[in-house]
């Protein structure tokens, strides 16, 4: 039979303090100049979906274009809309 969770003890309970285990600066040295920033935290991708009706001919040569090419659905898209604006 499993042991009953104390519930005192867990109010007792603290996290140990964080201590920095920054090294001294060597007594040689000029201070060290400040950390560079850390890099940003990725931002969730907000990606989409949608569903074309085409004729299966178009949709073939679609895909034969985009892996002719090497390029995702979506890459290929970009491009073929750019060119279209005029963008290129």
């Amino acid at each position: 039979m499993p042991r009953s969770l104390d519930l005192d003890r867990l109010k007792r309970f603290e996290p140990a303090a964080r201590t920095s285990a920054a090294p001294a600066p060597h007594p040689d040295r000029a201070p060290a100049e400040e950390p560079p920033a850390r890099w940003p935290s990725r931002e969730p991708v907000q990606d989409g979906q949608i569903s074309i009706k085409a004729p299966l001919d178009v949709i073939a040569r679609f895909k034969r274009l985009c892996k002719d090419d090497r390029r995702t659905y979506a890459d290929m898209l970009h491009i073929l809309m750019d060119h279209h604006e005029g963008r290129t």
